[in-house]
This record gives structure tokens, C-alpha cells and sequence, in this order.
């Protein structure tokens, strides 16, 4: 008996916009899931949502927050919810994670096909 294998070209690049598709969906729901855990200042501060508005995607599976001290109040281990965002946390991008893992998921497995 012999076998025969053949490769389908197609199917890398279906694969891959797939894949980019599930990036970009990641990538936008990260953004739009992490606002409301970024901290702001009080709206009478000059820079109140400076912070807030600061992100930026790059690339796919690269969101970077552009502010000068993005890096410093994801870290901080201060209250954050003293400025104006009473939902404002530190490392929000784990926040997002551990709340929303799911949701994530599920849509990516709708945008995949995938079980």
C-alpha cells in the first residue's frame, strides 16, 4: 500500500488570516476591556486621562501605553482609585485577564472555528 501526501498552498494562508483576524480581535478587545482599570487623574489636573489615551498597537499582540508614567502606575503598588477612575487599578492588563479570560475565548473560538 502506498500513500500519497499533498499539500494544499491555501491552507497556510488561510491559517494565517485567520490567525491575524483572532489578533486583531484580541488586540481591540484587550484595549476596550483595559480602560476602564486605567488609572486618571482628577479631571481638573492638567494630564488627567493623558494615561488613558496614551495607548497604542503597534503591531499585532503589542499594546503599549505611550504616557511617561505608564510604566509607573502599572507597577505602583499605590491607590490608584483616588484620581478619577474609582475603578482604577494597577496591572490592569492581569486584571483584564483574570476577569475576562473567558469572554476572550469565546470569541476567539467564534472568529477560529475552533472547539
Amino acid at each position: 500500500m502506498r500513500l500519497r501526501f499533498t499539500f494544499d498552498g491555501g491552507a497556510m494562508k488561510r491559517r494565517e488570516r485567520l490567525f491575524g483576524k483572532a489578533q486583531t480581535y484580541i488586540d481591540s478587545e484587550c484595549i476596550r476591556l483595559m480602560t476602564p482599570y486605567v488609572p486618571v487623574g482628577k479631571p481638573y489636573f492638567h494630564h488627567s486621562g493623558r494615561l488613558r489615551d496614551s495607548v497604542a498597537n503597534p503591531e499585532g499582540g503589542v499594546i503599549v501605553y505611550t504616557a511617561p508614567f505608564a510604566r509607573h502606575d502599572y507597577y505602583a503598588a499605590v491607590d490608584h482609585t483616588h484620581g478619577g477612575n474609582p475603578d482604577a487599578q494597577r496591572m490592569w492588563f492581569e486584571v483584564v485577564k483574570r476577569k475576562h479570560a473567558a469572554e476572550l475565548l469565546n470569541g476567539i473560538r467564534s472568529i477560529t472555528g475552533g472547539g
